[in-house]
């Protein structure tokens, strides 16, 4: 079987996706300073003019990471609530994504460190928080529907509350808990039941 040839821009998003695992894999493993452009070049084998001609420096990768990294998410949550499910069908909809966060540990890991390069960098703040923001109104879109199919209103408004799920379950993570996904369902379903009816 012959074997088509890849053409430029192909060959270039094989490239830079190579570059992205490698950094994201570095950057899990060792953080953030160890996945310099050398290691990352390296790692991904190829050269650093291979990676000067993807990104303009460590930052642009790192910004295009995040974009990256938080879109898969948003464009997930985006079309799990344009489908027209039932809000049963969410709420165990829910219930699955919340049993699947013990295999998302690289992400809780790779977010981790984001958050405190976004502490620490005025300019990739800006970026990251409103990648997060984003996110989270997605997710609390669809965290606000359980509490809905309960009958209940939400304690808090829909991104804040979904951004306290994501700290619960990504702290739960990083303290080394090797399926958070019990705890987590307890505090929702304890909000859950505390809150005001509809």
């Amino acid at each position: 079987m012959i074997k088509k040839r890849m053409g430029r821009e192909e060959s270039q998003q094989v490239t830079r996706d190579n570059l992205f695992d490698t950094a994201t894999d570095l950057m899990v493993r060792k953080g953030f300073h160890a996945a310099s452009v050398n290691a990352i070049s390296e790692g991904a084998g190829f050269s650093k003019g291979a990676f000067f001609s993807n990104f303009t420096s460590k930052s642009d990768l790192l910004l295009q990471l995040t974009q990256r990294f938080k879109r898969v998410e948003i464009d997930r949550l985006g079309v799990t609530l344009a489908a027209g499910y039932s809000s049963e069908e969410l709420a165990h909809g829910l219930n699955s994504y919340i049993d699947t966060l013990k295999d998302n540990a690289s992400c809780a890991i790779l977010d981790a460190e984001l958050q405190l390069i976004a502490l620490r960098d005025e300019e990739f703040s800006a970026h990251y928080y409103a990648l997060h923001q984003e996110n989270s109104e997605a997710l609390g879109k669809l965290i606000t529907i359980i509490f809905s199919h309960a009958g209940k209103k939400p304690p808090l408004e829909c991104a804040t509350l979904a951004k306290t799920f994501t700290a619960l379950s990504e702290g739960l993570i990083l303290q080394g808990h090797k399926d958070p996904a019990s705890e987590i369902k307890l505090v929702l379903n304890s909000l859950i039941q505390t809150a005001e009816p509809l």
